[in-house]
């Protein structure tokens, strides 16, 4: 059995760690959908770390085996619910492309057809600086406004817009 305990914390404990520091502790597969992969590495060095440690104090085999099974799976249990919670209740500042879509926004290096230029656009309360390309093989001018018409590959498409139009 110690063996088992062994591969089962040495399995699962760098996993866990890769999870927890990558940002993907969340993470499941579409084969894992149903149990996330965080419940599974913390059930797996979980049983591996009582087991292990368990087995070192002497106690007996049949004891050993259930207190790790169910200290493993309560870790895992909880495990799923905390990041439920975090998941639940976390806000991101990250924009998709398209919300950028139809957003207006400031030349801040020239955009022609020639060279890609910078823009500058308010979005959720921040100011983004992004690469941009004319939408139409025009040439707009540093300080002139646009309208981002679509974004590719993290390039916004923009067009002019005309002088009595406001950017707020």
């Amino acid at each position: 059995m110690t063996g088992i305990y062994i591969l089962l914390l040495a399995a699962g404990g760098p996993l866990l760690l890769w999870l927890v520091f990558a940002g993907d502790a969340d993470a499941g597969g579409d084969a894992l959908s149903v149990i996330p992969l965080s419940s599974i590495a913390f059930f797996a060095a979980t049983f591996g770390f009582v087991g292990v440690v368990g087995g070192a104090t002497g106690a007996g085999a049949v004891a050993l085996f259930v207190t790790s099974a169910v200290v493993a799976a309560l870790a895992g249990l909880m495990s799923t619910q905390a990041f439920k919670w975090i998941r639940k209740n976390s806000v991101s500042s990250e924009v998709m492309d398209s919300e950028l879509e139809g957003s207006m926004a400031r030349v801040a290096l020239e955009v022609s057809s020639d060279h890609k230029g910078k823009i500058i656009v308010d979005m959720a309360g921040a100011r983004e600086q992004m690469t941009a390309s004319p939408i139409d093989g025009s040439t707009i001018k540093e300080g002139e406004r646009v309208v981002i018409v679509k974004v590719e590959r993290g390039v916004a498409l923009v067009a002019p817009l005309g002088p009595d139009l406001r950017l707020e």
